[in-house]
Formats: C-alpha cells, sequence, structure tokens
C-alpha cells in the first residue's frame, strides 16, 4: 500500500523553497531513506508530485474562498502592482505578473499571478 504523506505544508515548503519537481524529488527520497523507509511505499515521481501540489493548491484555494464566504467583510482594500517575477514556464527567467492582495481587519488574502501583456 502506497502512503500518501504529502500535506499542505509539505508542498508550502517545497513552493517555498523554489524546488523544482525533479528537485522535489531528489529532496523527498533522500528524506525518506535517511528515515529508513522503504522509497517503493511512497508516491516520488515527478507526476506524483505535480498532481498532488495541483491537488493541495486547489484545496487551499477553496478553503480561502469558503474562509471569505463566511467572513464578509464591509469594507476591503485591494492592492496591485506590475512586477517582475520568477516565469511560470522555464523558457524565460523573469515575467511581468500582476499580483493582486486584499485585505481586510488584520487578514490578507493574496491571489498571484496574471500575466500581463
Amino acid at each position: 500500500m502506497r502512503k500518501d504523506f504529502i500535506t499542505p505544508k509539505l508542498v508550502a515548503a517545497l513552493v517555498r523553497c523554489q524546488l523544482s519537481m525533479g528537485d522535489s524529488v531528489f529532496v523527498l527520497e533522500a528524506t525518506i531513506d535517511a528515515l529508513g523507509c522503504n522509497i517503493d511505499k511512497f508516491p516520488i515521481r515527478k507526476s506524483s508530485i505535480q498532481r498532488i501540489r495541483t491537488e493541495k493548491r486547489k484545496e487551499r484555494a477553496e478553503n480561502i474562498k469558503i474562509d471569505f464566504q463566511n467572513e464578509v467583510p464591509d469594507v476591503v482594500t485591494l492592492h496591485w502592482v506590475g512586477k517582475l517575477l520568477p516565469a511560470l514556464s522555464a523558457r524565460k527567467s523573469k515575467e511581468e505578473r500582476l499580483p493582486i492582495v486584499i485585505s481586510y481587519g488584520l487578514k490578507k488574502r493574496t491571489h498571484c499571478c496574471a500575466k500581463t501583456g
């Protein structure tokens, strides 16, 4: 039986460290091996990591949406600015994208990032 061990926190850590799919696989395999576990029991392939990352991002987006719907604020502030951010494709190193931040009360929600141009 294969074990689903990739949590939202682990996905966030891999994204925050800007690890590629290949680097993510390498780090996860090394970690599992260092813990003395059988690698065959864990879904560690680039396609598995990508699929799980996508699922976890969708789950997080749904949770943010539900939280926002349950707690509709009277006033919100919308912030946006065009920025050069790391490209989503490997062909370009930087591209202009539009990060959007909605803040209300003590909370901030970031929606990133529509490609401009």
